[in-house]
């Protein structure tokens, strides 16, 4: 049986579950971010108001503040800053062990403080280190939930026309809930192993959605899935971002668009099942994902190639046939391969992928449906880039029986 691929348009989210943001920018990082990278950086410095030249960068999720802080102001300043308009706003919760002539956990009240607000205030940028998310919202947010007068900043800033970046942690505060901790492998989908599964509120500035980093490398699929169906959070719609690639969000024009040298997962809850027992299984997932020159509608969230890419067809049957393995021995296991290769070019209708801890683990299914669409171009430095959208994805339990052979 054929893999039939489409190429309508998708529309991953209903125009009535519309992820929003505020009239400025955002720059959201999945982390990992090479500060050679000029296309994110300079994203983020091309989206400051004309009137507005001032960078602030807020350390407060990370310890190492000093080397931090260094870091993006030399990258931005090699990207075209001006040393001049680059200010770190004193803001954190930990002290920095490296620079034992200061004590940084004595800034952790200056969300109050009208010097370091006004520094964003006059910002045309304002940048979230890395580090942990946590650190972040609870310096802008006051114990029951509001703002704090920087938070509030902060925010009119966004509304004003400034660009809000962030890597790593500083990305998943974006949303309106983030994932505190938690593995792809452990609860609830293997019953007691692993970190459980913790949500809290993030700030906002992207509303409707849930944003996981570090997307790829660490194998956070499960994670998100878990997290898009928990039935403690209303948010069904998840956005993975790998590592040293952004989503640049541009509200005022309703897109998004994919910079950077990774890819960004599409995830939509919407359709799931969830099932509980002992163990939990989910299905009716469905998966796009974009790459560098890939564009987003924020109203419908379809997803819209970049220009070089051409139209993904199945090769036909294998003559040798796709095992539903994983693992070292295998080649290529990122998500891009297994669905954009194996699935929509490989000629089979599902693709399979087995993880597993001890006797307990999942299977991955990717399943194409009428709605599956691929694309496929390689990028300035040869590298094979997808975008998809449409497959159908679901994770489900295994259990696990090691024997060596005789």
């Amino acid at each position: 049986m054929r893999a039939r691929v489409l190429l309508a348009g998708l529309a991953m989210i209903a125009a009535c579950s519309t992820a929003r943001a505020e009239e400025g920018t955002l720059v959201i990082v999945g982390g990992g971010l090479d500060w050679a990278n000029a296309d994110i950086l300079t994203a983020l410095l091309e989206a400051r108001p004309s009137d507005a030249p001032g960078i602030a960068i807020i350390p407060a999720a990370t310890q190492g503040i000093a080397g931090s802080t260094r870091a993006i102001t030399a990258a931005l300043e090699r990207h075209g800053a001006r040393p001049e308009d680059v200010a770190v706003v004193r803001l954190a919760l930990t002290d920095d062990p490296a620079t034992p002539e200061v004590d940084e956990s004595t800034w952790r009240g200056n969300a109050d403080d009208q010097a370091e607000i006004a520094k964003v205030a006059r910002a045309g940028a304002i940048w979230f280190v890395g580090g942990d998310q946590q650190n972040i919202t609870a310096v802008l947010r006051e114990a029951d939930g509001r703002d704090t007068p920087m938070a509030a900043a902060i925010r009119r800033r966004l509304a004003e026309g400034a660009v809000v970046g962030g890597t790593s942690a500083g990305a998943m505060i974006m949303g309106t809930d983030m994932i505190i901790e938690g593995q792809s492998l452990g609860p609830p989908l293997v019953a007691g192993g692993g970190d459980p599964l913790v949500l809290g509120p993030g700030l906002g500035f992207l509303e409707g959605v849930l944003i996981h980093v570090h997307f790829g490398e660490r194998g956070n699929l499960g994670l998100l899935a878990a997290a898009v169906t928990d039935p403690a959070q209303p948010l069904h719609f998840g956005l993975g971002i790998d590592e040293d690639t952004a989503l640049v969000v541009r509200p005022r024009s309703g897109t998004a668009r994919v910079v950077g040298s990774g890819y960004v997962t599409l995830l939509d809850a919407r359709a799931a099942r969830r099932m509980e027992d002992r163990r939990t299984a989910i299905t009716g997932l469905s998966l796009g994902l974009v790459a560098a020159g890939d564009s987003i509608d924020l109203a419908t969230w379809q997803v819209t190639p970049a220009p070089a890419r051409r139209a993904v067809t199945a090769r036909g049957p294998e003559e040798t046939p796709l095992l539903p393995g994983g693992g070292m021995a295998y080649g290529d296991q990122r998500l891009a391969a297994v669905v954009g290769e194996a699935l929509l070019e490989g000629g089979v209708p599902a693709v399979e992928r087995h993880s597993f801890a001890g006797s307990e683990g999942v299977t991955y299914r990717f399943t194409v449906t009428p709605a599956s669409t691929g694309w496929w171009s390689r990028d300035g430095r040869g590298r094979g880039r997808y975008t998809i959208a449409g497959v159908d994805f679901a994770i489900l339990p295994i259990a696990v029986q090691i024997t060596p052979a005789e």
